[in-house]
């Protein structure tokens, strides 16, 4: 029996894809130790992992900043912080593997400076191990400008970057880090949750990534489905609308759904989050149903269109139940993931900059009667429900672990 350790960042669009994976290898007879916030301890203990928790230093309501230089700042700080206790627990009980998530900073200097295999979890767009190809780079020029504006804005963040980028170094004589690394780390065997058709640079990866599809398990939904109303939604297919677990917290653009689909003949399911207070929202138009959450896998079977902030995880889950995307990006890779499928005809990307309830109800009514976008849904439909899922993640492990053991 192999023993295995997890470290993850502690948000829904992380742990949840993982899980299904954790269950696979669990029943195949491995021990997985999972390192996340008390929050999930529950889901993760379900999975069959052994909990341990990390909210001294990280949780799942640590402030995500939209700007990319600051929050790479919060992940190292707390990597910092969390190491010499990581690092004592692990030399304690060495495993034969390590799984990080390909944000988790912390994950991945305990796999290095402790030389154990190490295996990186992707639940959002995959970059490959040499980011600076072509086709990489020129994908970037668009995003020159915003990206210059992070670096001015978080320049105080990035000397201190930089400064325990430089003590971690020196403390334990890992890679040199630079901010782009905190959002790429990756190892000799890399697990995708989505297929390769879905990412930005579909092209640039080798053999060490594995697109497994994603692991949608709608039993956790159950009790939410239980008292959704879906007998409120009628014969019509519904437009629901989300933006995801992190950056939602956007009552303007609720109030712009409002406006632009108050008199639709039609239902609209609207997803807040934990994040906006419902009461400040006002009054909803009679034909919404507006919950904090909502069961997703549940609702999407009933949908005809989903506004989405282009998440990774999200993008799966519509695409999975064949739902054309109406995508409006709100921070980091959701842009190129919106650009990457519109191209594949299976959505249309708005700016939020330059939002308006007319432009809203005019691009949701052009795709609801446009056929084209929910064909070419089914299609990618398919290769999602084709990509192998947690069998064939756990089929790559134990190929990975056989290999090392050769290799030792």
């Amino acid at each position: 029996m192999a023993q295995g350790v997890f470290f993850n960042i502690p948000f829904h669009g992380h742990i949840n894809p993982t899980l299904p994976l954790i269950a696979e290898l669990t029943r195949r007879g491995d021990h997985i130790t999972y390192y996340s916030s008390e929050a999930f301890r529950p889901a993760i203990e379900q999975a069959g992992a052994t909990f341990r928790g990390i909210d001294a230093f990280f949780t799942e309501r640590t402030p995500v900043d939209a700007n990319l230089v600051r929050f790479a700042y919060t992940l190292i700080h707390a990597t910092q912080r969390m190491l010499p206790g990581l690092l004592a627990e692990t030399r304690a009980n060495p495993p034969d593997y390590i799984l990080f998530d390909t944000l988790c900073i912390w994950g991945k200097c305990v796999a290095e400076i402790l030389r154990i295999p190490a295996v990186a979890s992707i639940s959002t767009i995959a970059r490959p191990h040499e980011p600076m190809r072509r086709e990489i780079a020129m994908a970037m020029l668009p995003m020159l400008p915003s990206s210059v504006r992070m670096l001015v804005e978080g320049r105080r963040e990035l000397r201190k970057f930089n400064e325990v980028a430089g003590q971690l170094r020196a403390t334990y004589h890992i890679s040199k880090m630079g901010v782009a690394d905190a959002y790429n780390n990756l190892a000799d065997l890399n697990i995708v949750y989505s297929i390769k058709d879905l990412q930005a640079w579909p092209n640039t990866f080798d053999e060490r990534f594995k697109f497994v599809g994603p692991f949608l398990d709608d039993s956790p939904q159950v009790a939410q489905a239980g008292t959704f109303p879906f007998d409120e939604l009628g014969k019509r297919a519904a437009i629901y609308i989300s933006l995801g677990t992190v950056f939602n917290d956007r009552e303007d653009f609720y109030r712009l759904c409002f406006e632009a689909f108050a008199d639709l003949n039609r239902r609209v399911i609207l997803s807040i989050g934990s994040r906006t207070d419902m009461s400040r929202l006002g009054a909803f138009p009679t034909n919404f149903i507006v919950r904090p959450f909502v069961p997703q896998l549940w609702v999407l079977r009933h949908a005809a269109l989903f506004i989405t902030h282009a998440g990774m995880n999200s993008v799966n889950e519509g695409l999975f139940a064949s739902v054309p995307l109406l995508m409006i990006p709100q921070a980091a890779d959701q842009f190129f993931i919106a650009r990457r499928l519109q191209r594949l005809g299976v959505g249309k990307t708005l700016d939020a900059s330059q939002l308006s309830a007319d432009r809203l109800r005019s691009a949701a009514e052009e795709m609801l009667a446009n056929p084209v976008y929910h064909q070419q849904c089914e299609r990618l439909s398919v290769a999602l429900h084709q990509a192998g899922g947690p069998t064939a993640a756990a089929d790559a492990i134990d190929a990975f672990k056989r290999q090392h053991a050769l290799v030792s």
